[in-house]
């Protein structure tokens, strides 16, 4: 009795609409925090190779391409004023490093690294007195102070650029609702055709087209969140995966069981 009991299948355990939504919310979160974190060590390695001249110049003009992209489409059937939402949103992520004040004092410490005003006659009698292991010391810590406060910026544009492309996701949330009635539709009537001609059934097709859906609807999205180089405007992105979630999703319901 007891090796009958342990050989049958077990049952995959259902999740009911809350664990749904709390599962949708915290993969958000954490596709969120994995883009940001790819893109600030993008960003910083691209300050130091690629766009070595430009500074925090390169993640600034991200977030304000962006933000023109989104202007050209000033209107959407969840949100009225998309730009103005847009902005707002950039500006309540900007709010924690306004307040720590960093970028007044990166600003500062630039101002300080270029002016450099003449030193007077008792400062240089004690910079003479200093040992050229101290200076160093000292100018090493200013430099890391400097480079950490540009790291914070950077920080702060890369993060409203994932706010601003996140928010892409939620202004183009019809038109993926669209496409998945559309797939779904496309779908159920293949499914009937294959049901009536006594096609053939694939587990196979099923099995992969039910995965491709996921990777349309999250892993292609995720890539975008993370895109470092900018000049790649949201409506296309949008064109793309709702083509791509649409297809997959009527080849799912189409290569489904013929019989239930």
């Amino acid at each position: 009795m007891s090796g009958q009991a342990s050989n049958r299948p077990i049952k995959p355990r259902t999740r009911g609409p809350v664990e749904l939504v709390i599962e949708v919310f915290f993969g958000l979160f954490f596709v969120s925090l994995f883009a940001w974190f790819v893109g600030l060590a993008i960003e910083v390695a691209g300050s130091f190779t690629i766009w070595k001249d430009e500074g925090i110049g390169h993640s600034q003009s991200l977030v304000e391409q962006d933000l023109g992209y989104i202007a050209a489409a000033p209107r959407s059937l969840l949100i009225d004023d998309t730009d103005a939402f847009a902005r707002r949103l950039a500006g309540y992520i900007a709010l924690p490093f306004e307040r720590l004040g960093v970028r007044r004092y990166y600003e500062a410490q630039l101002a300080k690294g270029t002016a450099q005003p003449a030193p007077a006659q008792g400062q240089k009698a004690g910079a003479a007195a200093q040992s050229p292991l101290q200076g160093g010391l000292r100018k090493a810590t200013q430099e890391a102070m400097r480079e950490g406060a540009k790291w914070a910026l950077i920080a702060m544009h890369v993060a409203q650029d994932i706010a601003l492309r996140l928010s892409v996701a939620v202004f183009a949330l019809p038109a993926f609702l669209l496409a998945c009635i559309v797939g779904a539709v496309d779908g159920l009537v293949r499914r009937d055709l294959r049901r009536w001609r006594g096609g053939r059934e694939s587990s196979f097709v099923y099995h992969h087209a039910k995965r491709y859906t996921g990777w349309a609807l999250t892993g292609g999205f995720g890539l975008y969140l993370t895109w470092p180089f900018g000049g790649f405007n949201p409506a296309y992105m949008v064109l793309v995966f709702t083509v791509l979630v649409a297809a997959a999703l009527s080849t799912t319901v189409a290569s489904f069981k013929k019989y239930v």
